[in-house]
């Protein structure tokens, strides 16, 4: 039976505020827990009364890392098929590192749901990620300091400039899927690594970390902060007079015309650093206090490597050109993986350095 702090789940409510593709599949991924299963049987059931339920394709990711993963993966085939819905199973083969295999293990998960998608032509993939999650991770990145972190997840990720990822349980508490999962005598899965205290996520999991009905005002206010932020920063990208940008083969260098008191500067100056230096996440904190130390104090010709940038001071402003030791591939920056909140940034820089323009996130009125 349903308790009263975990009211029905109403599937209108949790998808109508995604726009999905038109005459293009949509991927949920499907790990057979019951977070995805919760999340699988939903989108089913809104799929089915719109006629829509042939677009709906799950796929599992076979990480290869438990013995029990490959029977598992065939067993969510099955699930699939009593629904008549497509199922598609991706293997992760080859060399597993015996550390950072969680980081590593999420990398190739969208990585091959990506691929997934191309072959399936899809234009969106669905994650059973819920408010217990978000929970989680406000809780271990609270423990790190993590400022703008500390808005949680996403609602959206867009993945290599192309392809959305979106988390429509977000809001959700897991035990109100599992009430639903059991009021539908749906089974699901346990992950054991869920509760293996080697893992950061599990040890939060342990500790009791349980959420709230609903999500807190300081996640709102965090939440709203970081999309402020973003628009500010996306609004200094986009001033003539605050940043000129030269790409010549391939390299891509920025000048500085302006200083930190501009709204918004401090999170630009951290995209650029980003994009310049091609590297994969924003830089942490203290790399924008050294840049902002130097830039203040520094002389007319002096140089300071960061984030695999050399920056050097001149008359004209700060120029920020990728360091020569750098040879990461260009065009991989933090928008790899861009959250929703931080499209308006990545679309101001891209659409100054000629890069390409990102699809807009598929989300109206979503609830954060």
């Amino acid at each position: 039976m349903l308790t009263k702090a975990c009211p029905p789940l109403d599937s209108e409510r949790i998808f109508d505020p995604i726009q999905f593709p038109e005459n293009r599949a949509v991927l949920a991924a499907y790990s057979g827990g019951g977070d995805s299963t919760a999340l699988l049987l939903l989108a089913h059931g809104y799929f089915k009364t719109r006629g829509r339920a042939n677009e709906l394709v799950a796929v599992t990711v076979d990480h290869g890392l438990r013995e029990a993963s490959t029977e598992e993966a065939r067993r969510a085939g099955e699930i699939c098929a009593s629904l008549g819905l497509r199922h598609v199973i991706k293997t992760w083969s080859g060399h597993k590192p015996v550390n950072g295999v969680q980081e590593a293990a999420r990398e190739m998960r969208y990585r091959l749901l990506f691929e997934a998608a191309g072959e399936a032509n899809a234009g969106l993939v669905l994650t059973g990620h819920t408010l217990d999650d978000q929970t989680e991770t406000i809780a271990m990145r609270s423990a790190r300091g993590e400022g703008r972190g500390l808005s949680g997840i996403a609602p959206a990720t867009l993945y290599c400039g192309q392809l959305w990822f979106v988390r429509p349980l977000l809001t959700t508490a897991r035990r109100s899927l599992r009430d639903y999962l059991e009021e539908r005598g749906a089974g699901w899965l346990e992950d054991p690594s869920n509760r293996d205290p080697r893992f950061e996520r599990a040890r939060v999991r342990l500790a009791g970390r349980k959420a709230r009905d609903g999500v807190t005002d300081e996640h709102r206010l965090a939440f709203q902060m970081r999309c402020r932020e973003a628009e500010e920063a996306a609004a200094s990208i986009a001033d003539d007079c605050q940043w000129h940008f030269n790409s010549e083969a391939d390299r891509l260098s920025a000048l500085c015309l302006t200083d930190a008191s501009v709204p918004g500067f401090r999170l630009a100056l951290s995209a650029v650093l980003s994009r310049v230096g091609n590297t994969p996440h924003l830089p942490p904190e203290q790399t924008i206090v050294r840049a902002l130390d130097f830039a203040g104090s520094a002389p007319n010709g002096a140089g300071i490597t960061l984030s695999g940038c050399l920056m050097t001071k001149g008359r004209a402003g700060i120029e920020i050109a990728p360091e020569k030791r750098n040879t990461r591939v260009a065009g991989y920056g933090y928008d790899t993986l861009l959250a929703s909140p931080d499209y308006p940034l990545a679309s101001a820089l891209a659409a100054r350095t000629g890069g390409r323009p990102y699809p807009a996130p598929p989300l109206h009125g979503y609830l954060v």
